[in-house]
């Protein structure tokens, strides 16, 4: 009876070091298909905010890690330059790349995309959503055959286009869209955090940039 026993215990054992290591496998497996999603949406975004198509931008940083690189690209021409911004949100860490490029001696943004962020459903998100042309009733006149074309643009984003350090100030007012961020109508924590995320990303940028 005792052997039985040991030989039940040799086998438990058995069972469970192939389960651990099988578990520990997965874990591997998974966290490097984590990282490896993770690295392709940081540098989607960034190729997105230069106007690249594909492939890793070069960086000005030497020995940066890749969150706090400087990357640049020439684009016709034209230098473009873009980095990664983060600022503490309502929720969790809001991450922003900002792409700019010298307009008379002031760097001007580009585009800006969200790479990352938790805020809340249907409020703190929107930072990050689209907009659309399409009226509920060109929408139906397209269904009975109209030819209304479809444009989207970023709800939010968009707003920084053009736009300067001096200008990241935000607002309630619509009607200084034009100099400052109009806020989203009760997300005021969010589009602070997202603002002063792209604040930094713009001075890591000029900090970065030689100085003429």
């Amino acid at each position: 009876m005792k052997g039985k026993y040991i030989e039940y215990g040799g086998t438990l054992a058995i069972v469970c070091a192939v389960a651990m290591f099988g578990v520990a496998g997965a874990y591997v497996m998974a966290k490097d298909r984590i990282a490896m999603g993770e690295r392709e949406m940081f540098f989607g975004a960034i190729r997105e905010v230069l106007g690249v198509e594909s492939g890793e931008p070069e960086g000005l940083i030497e020995g940066a890690s890749r969150d706090d690189q400087v990357y640049m690209a020439e684009i016709d021409g034209e230098m473009r330059y873009a980095a990664q911004g983060l600022q503490n949100g309502f929720s969790g860490p809001v991450v922003l790349a900002v792409g700019a490029r010298m307009v008379d001696g002031e760097l001007k943004i580009i585009e800006c995309r969200v790479i990352r962020q938790t805020e809340t459903p249907g409020l703190g998100t929107r930072i990050a959503d689209k907009e659309t042309n399409l009226t509920l009733w060109s929408s139906i006149g397209n269904a009975l055959g109209g030819d209304t074309k479809e444009e989207t643009d970023w709800f939010f984003l968009k707003q920084y286009r053009g736009k300067g350090i001096g200008n990241l100030l935000v607002t309630g007012d619509a009607t200084e869209a034009d100099s400052k961020i109009v806020k989203i109508t009760g997300v005021t924590v969010t589009t602070n955090s997202a603002t002063l995320a792209v604040k930094k990303a713009l001075q890591k940028i000029s900090e970065t940039l030689p100085k003429k």
